[in-house]
């Protein structure tokens, strides 16, 4: 998979995901499934930096565990089950984490918006969507941005010109 950032660009992915059914491997970027947290801990000494999480994780599950990390990975089964940006909002507003919040899955370009209104700071961007598409994603998200949404909005802006 491709990393995603905020403006819909490639970017170089300086992580190592520990598959959960191989041996772990000793790294200060890690990131590991939920089930191998305690784990890779005792093995090595310290706590994995990167976690990675289903989508129907309960956020209560996970409060211990966000001060240690500088990443958490949201894995949505499907593009149109909406939990992912639930757990999202939920882990950015209400239990304030400030790490680097991504998005795994079979995510659309569409969703892109979406996905940075629910807090996510990136995503692992499925090998069957072009690189391009995020792009152009990004893009007229920010187009969207700058076009006046409301009546006085669009008066005020009118006005200005």
């Amino acid at each position: 998979m491709t990393l995603i950032d905020l403006n819909g660009l490639p970017s170089p992915d300086p992580w190592l995901y520990q598959e959960p059914e191989t041996p772990l491997v000793a790294s200060e970027r890690s990131v590991v499934a939920l089930s191998q947290w305690e784990a890779f801990q005792q093995q090595f000494g310290v706590p994995a930096k990167g976690l990675w999480v289903d989508a129907d994780q309960q956020p209560e599950a996970l409060l211990g565990l966000l001060a240690e990390l500088e990443l958490l990975v949201i894995d949505f089964p499907k593009s149109r089950d909406g939990r992912g940006f639930t757990l999202a909002r939920l882990l950015r507003e209400r239990y304030a984490f400030a790490g680097d919040l991504r998005a795994a899955g079979p995510m659309l370009p569409d969703q892109f918006a979406m996905l940075l209104q629910c807090g996510f700071t990136s995503l692992l961007a499925p090998p069957t969507v072009p690189v391009v598409r995020w792009q152009q994603a990004a893009d007229a998200r920010l187009q969207a941005q700058a076009r006046p949404r409301t009546l006085l909005e669009r008066l005020s802006h009118r006005h200005e010109a």
